[in-house]
């Protein structure tokens, strides 16, 4: 179960693990590939593979932790760990020197060599993309550069072996570049996240480097939709909103076999979905195809039962103490349980820029102009990174679950025009289509006199 449990269950945070998919990406393709190749199992990984699972889980709680501080409790957050951390680890492909080190530190990299790493990216994520035939399960890379801004040999080779990245030197000013970049990103996310880029692009821009990932799997057992009714959902704050609630028995989630036992707190049921409580949580999992990805559905857990139980305890307080060992605690408790659930349907649209995020967990060096080192990256050695923005998109219905994430890092080499007012300037009131001059004045002393 633990195996299973280590893989799968990171679907919903996005505790995977990093990097490529040969899989074809065309929006065309009607689901996973019918005819996968022969690779090692979840149960086979390496002890390196391992290591950087791991570390990679790390990040992604960090990451997860600091988001939710800095969103307002009523609103919802969505992320995939696994999408920044591969765009970053292509990042510390390009870093040299202090930035390296930082971005390792911030992806808690510490013990593996570049060598090792990017391996450890390329056959981890082969075993992952092909983890459940059932399970469709996609990454891609890319990386565009300045027409005219050169850009590392060793760079281009190690994005394209070990990330299997497309790589092109575009024209950033010309009418179509926004558009043949978005289309990029549409087709590696199944049509599900657009217009990232946002035309104009900044003279500024020296590069932008993208990851997406692409998620879509059917519930082992799903969800009847005529369940399914208008239930009260309580708001953080205390209010109240209607939300579509779904509903399962404990009769719907038998595995093929055996009945199940009359005793129904008997955890040896006959049943892939899994339980874990203890006086913080409750930790439900849901599995998906064949069972090697899930969905942990994880709530405070404010039964009196529990001597020191908090009955105010909220979801907020959880993931502030969520720290790697108590992830693994609940995976290694997991075990196959009989139950009823009642769970939301729900679909929408995130977007957040991770750029202080970043900086707060380490990585403030990489976006100093100053300091900034990516030498393995530009030729020139000049430029860092301005934003890491980041977008994407769930929806989980009585089918299933289909998910998607756009990683964005841009890199600029210089500041874009600055205007500083600090001696005297000229103002223009005017009607902006006709041209008519309402008020024009010369700001020789900027004096504030009270009325």
């Amino acid at each position: 179960m633990r195996t299973f449990a280590t893989i799968s269950a990171a679907v919903l945070l996005g505790l995977l693990i990093l990097h490529c998919s040969e899989r074809p990406l065309s929006p065309d393709q009607p689901g996973p590939d019918p005819n996968p190749p022969v690779v090692r199992t979840p149960a086979e990984l390496t002890g390196q593979e391992t290591s950087l699972l791991g570390k990679c889980n790390k990040f992604g709680l960090n990451l997860f932790r600091e988001v939710v501080a800095g969103t307002p409790p009523t609103d919802n957050v969505f992320i995939s760990p696994l999408s920044v951390s591969y765009a970053l680890g292509l990042c510390y492909d390009g870093a040299n020197g202090e930035t390296r080190d930082s971005i390792g530190a911030t992806l808690q990299l510490a013990g593996l060599s570049l060598e090792e790493l990017n391996q450890a990216y390329h056959d981890l994520t082969e075993i992952l993309v092909y983890a459940d035939p059932l399970v469709d399960f996609r990454v891609a890379n890319s990386f565009w550069s300045r027409q005219g801004k050169a850009i590392q040999p060793a760079f281009i080779d190690l994005a394209k072996t070990y990330f299997d990245a497309r790589v092109e030197e575009i024209d950033f000013q010309a009418p179509w570049a926004a558009d043949t970049i978005n289309a990029w990103v549409e087709d590696a996310t199944n049509g599900k996240i657009t217009d990232m880029v946002k035309p104009p692009i900044s003279p500024a821009v020296a590069a932008m480097l993208f990851n997406a990932i692409y998620f879509k799997g059917s519930w082992m057992f799903p969800f009847d939709t005529a369940d399914t009714r208008t239930e009260t959902f309580r708001l953080a704050d205390g209010t109240e909103t209607e939300c579509r609630m779904m509903f399962k028995n404990q009769e719907d989630c038998q595995m093929p076999g055996p009945s199940y036992p009359s005793d129904p707190y008997d955890t040896q049921t006959d049943t892939n979905i899994t339980w874990y409580q203890d006086e913080e949580v409750f930790v439900l999992g849901m599995p998906y195809g064949a069972g090697d990805y899930r969905m942990s559905i994880v709530i405070p857990n404010r039964w009196s039962g529990y001597p020191d139980n908090d009955p105010t305890r909220s979801i907020d307080d959880v993931i502030a103490g969520l720290t790697d060992e108590k992830w693994t605690t609940w995976l290694d408790g997991h075990t196959p349980y009989r139950f009823n659930l009642s769970l939301p349907r729900f679909k929408f649209g995130y977007e957040v820029d991770l750029s202080e995020v970043l900086k707060a967990l380490g990585m403030e060096i990489a976006f100093d102009g100053g300091r900034a080192d990516f030498s393995n990256l530009f030729s020139d050695g000049v430029g860092w990174i301005d934003k890491v923005k980041h977008k994407t998109f769930v929806q989980v219905d009585e089918k299933g679950t289909e998910a998607a994430a756009v990683t964005q890092v841009i890199f600029i080499d210089s500041m874009p025009p600055q205007m500083i007012c600090d001696r005297p300037f000229l103002i223009v009131i005017h009607e902006d289509v006709s041209g008519a001059i309402i008020f024009m004045g010369r700001i020789a002393n900027p004096v504030w006199e009270e009325e």
